[in-house]
Protein backbone atom coordinates (compact mmCIF):
# COMPACT_ATOMS: atom_id res chain seq x y z
CA UNK A 1 0.00 0.00 0.00
CA UNK A 2 2.61 2.35 0.79
CA UNK A 3 4.45 1.82 -2.64
CA UNK A 4 1.13 1.96 -4.89
CA UNK A 5 0.62 5.54 -2.50
CA UNK A 6 4.10 6.54 -3.31
CA UNK A 7 3.70 6.00 -6.77
CA UNK A 8 0.20 7.61 -6.95
CA UNK A 9 1.98 10.87 -5.36
CA UNK A 10 4.79 11.09 -7.57
CA UNK A 11 2.32 10.73 -10.59
CA UNK A 12 0.32 13.58 -9.18
CA UNK A 13 3.68 15.47 -8.68
CA UNK A 14 4.26 14.70 -12.61
CA UNK A 15 0.55 16.17 -13.98
CA UNK A 16 0.89 19.13 -11.54
CA UNK A 17 4.44 19.74 -13.02
CA UNK A 18 2.96 19.36 -16.45
CA UNK A 19 -0.08 21.37 -16.17
CA UNK A 20 2.42 24.46 -14.54
CA UNK A 21 4.69 24.37 -17.55
CA UNK A 22 1.95 24.35 -19.79
CA UNK A 23 0.36 27.11 -18.28
CA UNK A 24 3.55 29.08 -18.35
CA UNK A 25 3.99 28.78 -22.19
CA UNK A 26 -0.07 29.58 -22.54
CA UNK A 27 0.97 32.84 -20.87
CA UNK A 28 3.99 33.86 -22.60
CA UNK A 29 2.37 33.55 -25.82
CA UNK A 30 -0.02 36.26 -26.07
CA UNK A 31 -3.29 34.12 -26.87
CA UNK A 32 -6.64 33.87 -25.70
CA UNK A 33 -7.22 32.08 -22.34
CA UNK A 34 -10.05 29.28 -22.72
CA UNK A 35 -12.79 31.01 -22.46
CA UNK A 36 -11.57 34.23 -24.03
CA UNK A 37 -9.65 36.13 -21.24
CA UNK A 38 -7.01 38.17 -22.70
CA UNK A 39 -3.61 37.08 -21.59
CA UNK A 40 -1.04 39.54 -20.21
CA UNK A 41 1.86 40.16 -22.71
CA UNK A 42 4.94 42.59 -22.69
CA UNK A 43 5.61 44.61 -25.88
CA UNK A 44 9.26 46.18 -26.81
CA UNK A 45 9.01 49.51 -28.06
CA UNK A 46 12.08 51.83 -28.77
CA UNK A 47 11.72 55.24 -29.87
CA UNK A 48 14.87 57.33 -30.46
CA UNK A 49 14.98 60.78 -28.21
CA UNK A 50 17.40 62.18 -25.66
CA UNK A 51 15.09 65.33 -25.02
CA UNK A 52 13.80 64.84 -21.83
CA UNK A 53 10.87 66.90 -23.00
CA UNK A 54 9.81 64.35 -25.75
CA UNK A 55 10.46 61.21 -23.41
CA UNK A 56 8.79 62.37 -20.86
CA UNK A 57 5.73 62.89 -23.29
CA UNK A 58 6.14 59.28 -24.47
CA UNK A 59 6.00 57.93 -21.10
CA UNK A 60 2.66 59.60 -20.82
CA UNK A 61 1.07 57.80 -23.70
CA UNK A 62 2.61 54.34 -22.69
CA UNK A 63 0.76 54.86 -19.10
CA UNK A 64 -2.16 55.86 -20.48
CA UNK A 65 -2.28 52.95 -22.34
CA UNK A 66 -1.47 50.39 -20.11
CA UNK A 67 -4.38 52.57 -17.59
CA UNK A 68 -6.42 51.41 -20.79
CA UNK A 69 -5.31 47.77 -21.50
CA UNK A 70 -4.07 46.62 -18.43
CA UNK A 71 -3.39 42.91 -19.73
CA UNK A 72 -0.42 44.92 -22.16
CA UNK A 73 2.67 46.56 -20.45
CA UNK A 74 5.19 48.48 -22.58
CA UNK A 75 8.73 47.80 -22.03
CA UNK A 76 10.29 51.70 -23.44
CA UNK A 77 13.56 51.82 -24.40
CA UNK A 78 14.80 55.37 -25.23
CA UNK A 79 18.18 55.76 -27.24
CA UNK A 80 19.80 59.07 -28.74
CA UNK A 81 19.32 59.04 -32.61
CA UNK A 82 23.13 59.17 -33.61
CA UNK A 83 23.22 55.72 -32.15
CA UNK A 84 19.66 54.64 -32.58
CA UNK A 85 19.85 52.84 -35.82
CA UNK A 86 23.13 51.26 -35.23
CA UNK A 87 21.57 49.38 -32.19
CA UNK A 88 17.91 48.79 -33.52
CA UNK A 89 20.05 46.93 -36.36
CA UNK A 90 22.01 44.91 -34.73
CA UNK A 91 18.66 43.91 -32.58
CA UNK A 92 17.01 42.58 -35.92
CA UNK A 93 20.53 40.88 -37.00
CA UNK A 94 20.17 39.31 -33.59
CA UNK A 95 15.88 38.02 -33.72
CA UNK A 96 15.64 40.53 -30.98
CA UNK A 97 13.92 43.58 -32.63
CA UNK A 98 11.18 45.42 -30.37
CA UNK A 99 7.86 44.80 -31.52
CA UNK A 100 7.01 48.36 -32.41
CA UNK A 101 9.83 51.18 -32.69
CA UNK A 102 10.23 54.34 -34.00
CA UNK A 103 12.18 55.17 -37.50
CA UNK A 104 13.55 58.37 -38.92
CA UNK A 105 12.83 59.37 -41.95
CA UNK A 106 15.75 58.03 -44.33
CA UNK A 107 16.37 55.16 -42.07
CA UNK A 108 12.84 53.72 -43.53
CA UNK A 109 12.76 54.74 -46.75
CA UNK A 110 16.23 53.01 -47.11
CA UNK A 111 15.65 49.69 -45.35
CA UNK A 112 12.06 49.54 -46.19
CA UNK A 113 12.26 46.67 -49.10
CA UNK A 114 14.41 44.88 -46.71
CA UNK A 115 11.58 43.04 -45.42
CA UNK A 116 12.11 43.41 -41.78
CA UNK A 117 8.58 45.89 -41.21
CA UNK A 118 4.89 44.79 -40.81
CA UNK A 119 2.55 45.80 -43.46
CA UNK A 120 -0.02 48.10 -41.63
CA UNK A 121 -2.44 47.50 -44.14
CA UNK A 122 -3.29 44.18 -42.93
CA UNK A 123 -5.08 45.78 -40.00
CA UNK A 124 -6.05 49.74 -41.60
CA UNK A 125 -7.93 47.40 -44.04
CA UNK A 126 -9.44 45.30 -42.20
CA UNK A 127 -11.00 46.82 -39.40
CA UNK A 128 -11.24 50.30 -41.83
CA UNK A 129 -9.36 52.24 -39.36
CA UNK A 130 -10.86 56.41 -39.47
CA UNK A 131 -7.43 57.12 -38.87
CA UNK A 132 -6.00 56.51 -42.22
CA UNK A 133 -9.01 58.57 -43.65
CA UNK A 134 -8.03 62.16 -41.00
CA UNK A 135 -4.82 61.73 -41.99
CA UNK A 136 -3.06 64.29 -44.62
CA UNK A 137 -2.50 61.91 -47.55
CA UNK A 138 1.63 63.19 -47.72
CA UNK A 139 1.81 61.51 -44.37
CA UNK A 140 0.57 58.03 -45.46
CA UNK A 141 2.49 58.43 -48.12
CA UNK A 142 5.75 58.80 -47.07
CA UNK A 143 5.30 55.48 -44.56
CA UNK A 144 4.11 53.60 -48.11
CA UNK A 145 6.55 51.19 -50.36
CA UNK A 146 5.12 49.11 -53.60
CA UNK A 147 1.26 49.36 -52.21
CA UNK A 148 2.32 48.36 -48.32
CA UNK A 149 2.17 50.72 -45.61
CA UNK A 150 5.07 50.51 -43.19
CA UNK A 151 5.25 53.24 -40.96
CA UNK A 152 2.91 56.03 -40.06
CA UNK A 153 4.58 59.33 -39.93
CA UNK A 154 4.73 62.14 -37.13
CA UNK A 155 6.01 64.72 -39.25
CA UNK A 156 8.42 68.01 -38.10
CA UNK A 157 8.75 70.27 -41.46
CA UNK A 158 11.74 73.12 -41.34
CA UNK A 159 9.68 76.64 -41.69
CA UNK A 160 11.84 79.43 -41.92
CA UNK A 161 12.51 80.68 -38.49
CA UNK A 162 14.53 83.77 -37.20
CA UNK A 163 15.30 85.33 -33.72
CA UNK A 164 13.15 88.42 -33.90
CA UNK A 165 15.66 90.44 -30.79
CA UNK A 166 18.38 89.32 -32.79
CA UNK A 167 17.15 91.18 -36.00
CA UNK A 168 16.63 93.92 -33.92
CA UNK A 169 19.94 93.85 -32.71
CA UNK A 170 21.11 93.93 -36.22
CA UNK A 171 19.01 96.84 -37.50
CA UNK A 172 17.08 94.36 -39.49
CA UNK A 173 13.29 94.39 -39.74
CA UNK A 174 12.23 91.87 -37.27
CA UNK A 175 9.22 91.16 -38.67
CA UNK A 176 10.75 90.71 -42.11
CA UNK A 177 11.78 87.36 -43.17
CA UNK A 178 14.43 87.05 -46.23
CA UNK A 179 12.11 87.17 -49.01
CA UNK A 180 14.43 85.18 -51.75
CA UNK A 181 17.22 82.74 -51.25
CA UNK A 182 19.36 85.88 -51.74
CA UNK A 183 18.24 87.66 -49.30
CA UNK A 184 18.68 84.44 -46.99
CA UNK A 185 22.86 84.95 -47.78
CA UNK A 186 22.69 89.22 -47.12
CA UNK A 187 20.46 88.73 -44.00
CA UNK A 188 22.97 85.93 -42.32
CA UNK A 189 26.03 88.86 -43.01
CA UNK A 190 24.15 91.54 -41.61
CA UNK A 191 22.71 89.31 -38.47
CA UNK A 192 26.55 87.52 -37.47
CA UNK A 193 27.93 89.14 -34.23
CA UNK A 194 31.81 88.99 -34.59
CA UNK A 195 34.45 90.19 -31.68
CA UNK A 196 37.95 90.40 -32.03
CA UNK A 197 37.83 88.73 -35.12
CA UNK A 198 36.05 85.89 -34.10
CA UNK A 199 32.71 84.31 -34.19
CA UNK A 200 30.48 85.29 -30.73
CA UNK A 201 27.03 84.63 -32.48
CA UNK A 202 26.20 83.12 -36.34
CA UNK A 203 24.17 84.73 -38.65
CA UNK A 204 22.50 81.58 -39.62
CA UNK A 205 22.70 77.76 -38.38
CA UNK A 206 24.22 75.81 -41.41
CA UNK A 207 25.52 72.52 -40.02
CA UNK A 208 28.60 71.94 -41.15
CA UNK A 209 28.91 68.23 -40.25
CA UNK A 210 26.61 65.87 -40.81
CA UNK A 211 24.82 68.76 -42.40
CA UNK A 212 22.68 67.04 -45.38
CA UNK A 213 19.81 68.80 -44.09
CA UNK A 214 20.36 72.35 -43.96
CA UNK A 215 21.92 71.86 -47.53
CA UNK A 216 18.52 70.04 -48.52
CA UNK A 217 16.30 72.41 -47.46
CA UNK A 218 18.06 75.31 -49.62
CA UNK A 219 17.92 72.80 -52.21
CA UNK A 220 14.30 72.50 -52.44
CA UNK A 221 14.15 76.05 -53.10
CA UNK A 222 16.19 75.89 -55.76
CA UNK A 223 14.02 72.69 -57.55
CA UNK A 224 16.89 70.35 -56.86
CA UNK A 225 17.55 67.37 -54.47
CA UNK A 226 20.33 64.75 -53.63
CA UNK A 227 19.30 61.95 -55.99
CA UNK A 228 16.46 61.62 -58.97
CA UNK A 229 13.98 59.03 -59.56
CA UNK A 230 16.50 57.30 -60.74
CA UNK A 231 18.48 56.72 -57.93
CA UNK A 232 21.57 58.81 -59.28
CA UNK A 233 23.19 61.40 -57.12
CA UNK A 234 22.52 64.66 -58.00
CA UNK A 235 24.73 66.55 -55.53
CA UNK A 236 26.97 67.73 -57.94
CA UNK A 237 25.03 69.77 -60.17
CA UNK A 238 26.15 73.08 -61.18
CA UNK A 239 23.36 74.40 -58.88
CA UNK A 240 24.38 72.52 -55.85
CA UNK A 241 28.19 73.50 -56.22
CA UNK A 242 26.77 77.14 -57.12
CA UNK A 243 24.94 76.87 -53.64
CA UNK A 244 27.20 74.96 -51.47
CA UNK A 245 30.22 77.76 -52.78
CA UNK A 246 27.73 80.52 -50.94
CA UNK A 247 27.85 78.30 -47.93
CA UNK A 248 31.44 77.64 -47.36
CA UNK A 249 32.03 81.64 -48.49
CA UNK A 250 29.64 82.58 -45.64
CA UNK A 251 31.50 79.84 -43.25
CA UNK A 252 34.46 81.54 -44.26
CA UNK A 253 33.07 85.02 -42.87
CA UNK A 254 32.04 83.71 -40.00
CA UNK A 255 28.81 84.33 -40.56
CA UNK A 256 28.23 80.22 -39.73
CA UNK A 257 29.87 78.39 -37.45
CA UNK A 258 31.28 74.54 -36.75
CA UNK A 259 27.73 72.60 -36.38
CA UNK A 260 26.80 68.86 -36.24
CA UNK A 261 23.38 68.24 -37.11
CA UNK A 262 23.24 65.15 -34.45
CA UNK A 263 24.62 67.43 -31.65
CA UNK A 264 23.24 66.23 -28.60
CA UNK A 265 23.94 69.92 -27.15
CA UNK A 266 21.19 70.74 -30.07
CA UNK A 267 22.42 73.33 -33.30
CA UNK A 268 23.30 76.64 -32.76
CA UNK A 269 19.99 77.83 -33.38
CA UNK A 270 18.40 75.98 -30.78
CA UNK A 271 20.96 77.48 -28.48
CA UNK A 272 20.69 81.38 -29.47
CA UNK A 273 23.94 80.66 -31.41
CA UNK A 274 22.30 82.20 -34.70
CA UNK A 275 19.93 84.22 -35.70
CA UNK A 276 18.04 82.42 -38.91
CA UNK A 277 17.44 78.60 -39.67
CA UNK A 278 15.57 75.92 -40.84
CA UNK A 279 14.63 74.54 -37.95
CA UNK A 280 12.95 71.53 -37.20
CA UNK A 281 9.66 72.15 -35.08
CA UNK A 282 10.39 69.78 -32.00
CA UNK A 283 13.13 72.40 -31.68
CA UNK A 284 11.50 75.64 -31.18
CA UNK A 285 8.75 74.02 -29.22
CA UNK A 286 11.93 73.73 -26.75
CA UNK A 287 13.26 77.47 -27.65
CA UNK A 288 10.07 79.01 -27.40
CA UNK A 289 9.86 77.75 -23.64
CA UNK A 290 13.25 78.72 -23.17
CA UNK A 291 13.46 82.53 -25.04
CA UNK A 292 9.88 83.49 -24.97
CA UNK A 293 7.52 82.55 -28.66
CA UNK A 294 7.29 86.39 -28.92
CA UNK A 295 11.30 86.27 -29.91
CA UNK A 296 10.31 83.43 -32.58
CA UNK A 297 9.30 84.33 -36.32
CA UNK A 298 7.79 81.86 -38.39
CA UNK A 299 7.15 81.98 -41.98
CA UNK A 300 7.30 79.89 -44.94
CA UNK A 301 10.30 79.62 -46.94
CA UNK A 302 11.10 82.25 -49.72
CA UNK A 303 10.10 81.32 -53.37
CA UNK A 304 12.98 79.64 -55.04
CA UNK A 305 12.95 80.26 -59.39
CA UNK A 306 9.84 78.09 -59.89
CA UNK A 307 8.17 80.29 -57.67
CA UNK A 308 7.70 77.03 -55.07
CA UNK A 309 8.09 77.59 -51.38
CA UNK A 310 9.04 73.99 -50.73
CA UNK A 311 9.85 72.99 -47.35
CA UNK A 312 11.84 69.76 -45.67
CA UNK A 313 9.46 67.45 -43.95
CA UNK A 314 11.24 64.39 -42.18
CA UNK A 315 9.56 63.36 -38.77
CA UNK A 316 9.71 60.30 -36.73
CA UNK A 317 8.03 57.32 -38.21
CA UNK A 318 6.11 54.37 -35.87
CA UNK A 319 7.03 51.06 -36.85
CA UNK A 320 5.78 47.11 -36.52
CA UNK A 321 8.54 44.52 -36.91
CA UNK A 322 7.64 41.70 -38.46
CA UNK A 323 8.95 39.13 -36.45
CA UNK A 324 6.38 40.56 -33.61
CA UNK A 325 4.78 37.79 -31.54
CA UNK A 326 2.65 40.12 -30.75
CA UNK A 327 1.14 41.91 -33.93
CA UNK A 328 -2.91 42.62 -32.74
CA UNK A 329 -1.14 44.49 -29.66
CA UNK A 330 1.25 45.92 -30.96
CA UNK A 331 -1.61 47.37 -33.25
CA UNK A 332 -3.70 48.30 -30.58
CA UNK A 333 -0.61 50.51 -29.32
CA UNK A 334 -0.16 52.08 -32.74
CA UNK A 335 -3.70 52.74 -33.65
CA UNK A 336 -3.99 54.16 -29.32
CA UNK A 337 -0.90 56.51 -30.11
CA UNK A 338 -2.90 58.07 -33.03
CA UNK A 339 -6.25 58.31 -31.62
CA UNK A 340 -6.80 62.48 -31.91
CA UNK A 341 -6.89 63.02 -28.35
CA UNK A 342 -3.34 61.53 -27.51
CA UNK A 343 -1.49 62.67 -30.90
CA UNK A 344 -2.54 66.29 -29.94
CA UNK A 345 -1.21 65.61 -26.50
CA UNK A 346 1.60 64.69 -28.38
CA UNK A 347 2.57 67.06 -30.97
CA UNK A 348 1.19 70.04 -28.85
CA UNK A 349 3.76 69.37 -26.40
CA UNK A 350 6.75 68.40 -27.98
CA UNK A 351 6.24 70.53 -31.62
CA UNK A 352 5.73 68.11 -33.79
CA UNK A 353 3.02 68.72 -36.47
CA UNK A 354 -0.30 66.83 -36.36
CA UNK A 355 -0.89 64.40 -39.26
CA UNK A 356 -4.25 64.19 -38.39
CA UNK A 357 -6.74 67.40 -40.68
CA UNK A 358 -9.34 67.26 -37.96
CA UNK A 359 -6.68 68.61 -35.68
CA UNK A 360 -6.05 71.57 -37.98
CA UNK A 361 -8.42 73.95 -36.40
CA UNK A 362 -7.65 73.28 -33.01
CA UNK A 363 -3.87 73.33 -33.24
CA UNK A 364 -3.85 76.40 -34.65
CA UNK A 365 -6.38 78.31 -31.92
CA UNK A 366 -3.45 77.26 -29.64
CA UNK A 367 -0.85 79.70 -31.24
CA UNK A 368 -1.18 81.51 -34.45
CA UNK A 369 2.46 80.38 -35.85
CA UNK A 370 1.10 76.93 -36.33
CA UNK A 371 -1.18 78.22 -39.22
CA UNK A 372 2.42 78.64 -41.06
CA UNK A 373 3.19 74.92 -40.23
CA UNK A 374 0.31 73.79 -41.54
CA UNK A 375 0.46 76.32 -44.34
CA UNK A 376 4.04 74.39 -45.22
CA UNK A 377 2.79 71.45 -44.69
CA UNK A 378 0.87 72.35 -48.39
CA UNK A 379 4.09 72.05 -50.23
CA UNK A 380 6.67 69.53 -48.31
CA UNK A 381 9.29 67.26 -49.57
CA UNK A 382 10.59 64.16 -47.88
CA UNK A 383 13.58 61.88 -49.05
CA UNK A 384 12.30 59.63 -52.05
CA UNK A 385 12.73 56.31 -51.15
CA UNK A 386 15.55 54.65 -51.92
CA UNK A 387 17.54 51.53 -50.48
CA UNK A 388 20.57 53.84 -51.49
CA UNK A 389 19.77 56.14 -49.33
CA UNK A 390 22.73 55.82 -47.01
CA UNK A 391 25.44 55.79 -49.16
CA UNK A 392 23.78 59.06 -51.10
CA UNK A 393 24.31 60.54 -47.73
CA UNK A 394 27.31 59.09 -46.60
CA UNK A 395 29.00 60.81 -49.64
CA UNK A 396 27.29 64.10 -49.40
CA UNK A 397 28.23 64.71 -45.86
CA UNK A 398 31.91 64.05 -46.64
CA UNK A 399 31.51 66.48 -49.50
CA UNK A 400 30.21 69.10 -47.54
CA UNK A 401 32.83 68.40 -44.86
CA UNK A 402 35.81 69.03 -47.25
CA UNK A 403 34.02 72.44 -48.51
CA UNK A 404 33.73 73.52 -45.55
CA UNK A 405 36.96 72.88 -44.51
CA UNK A 406 38.62 73.47 -46.94
CA UNK A 407 39.90 69.87 -47.54
CA UNK A 408 38.86 70.59 -51.07
CA UNK A 409 37.53 73.03 -53.95
CA UNK A 410 33.78 72.86 -53.15
CA UNK A 411 33.66 71.60 -56.92
CA UNK A 412 36.08 68.92 -56.71
CA UNK A 413 34.45 68.01 -53.03
CA UNK A 414 30.95 67.16 -54.79
CA UNK A 415 32.03 65.79 -57.90
CA UNK A 416 34.37 63.11 -56.95
CA UNK A 417 31.76 62.08 -54.05
CA UNK A 418 29.12 61.82 -56.29
CA UNK A 419 30.91 59.81 -58.47
CA UNK A 420 32.12 57.44 -55.30
CA UNK A 421 28.40 57.05 -54.79
CA UNK A 422 27.50 55.64 -58.21
CA UNK A 423 30.55 53.54 -58.30
CA UNK A 424 29.45 52.30 -55.06
CA UNK A 425 25.70 51.76 -55.35
CA UNK A 426 26.91 50.30 -59.14
CA UNK A 427 29.39 48.03 -57.15
CA UNK A 428 26.90 46.61 -54.52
Amino acid sequence: MKRLAAMVTSLLVVIALLLSACSGAVEQSGTDKPGGEEKAVTLKYWYPASDELVIAEVKSIIAKFEAANPKIKIELTTIPFKDYFQKLSVAYSGGIAPDVHGLGFGQLISTVEQDKYMDLNKFIKAEQWAGSEDMFPSILKAGEWKGGQYGILMPEIRPLVWRKDFFTESGLDPNKPPATIDEIFEFAEKAKVMKDGKTTRAGIDLQTSNGEQSYLSLMLLLGQDIYDDKNNPTFDSPESIALVEKMVALYKSGAIIPANQQALGGTPFQNSQAALAFASSPSLSTLQKAVGADKIGWALPPKGPTGKQTALMLGTFLTMSKSSKHPEESWKFIKFWFDKKNIYDFTLKTGFVPPLKSLKDEYVKVSPENEIIFKVMNDTKGYAPSADWAIHTKYLRIALEESFNGIRPVAEALKDNAKKARDEIKNK
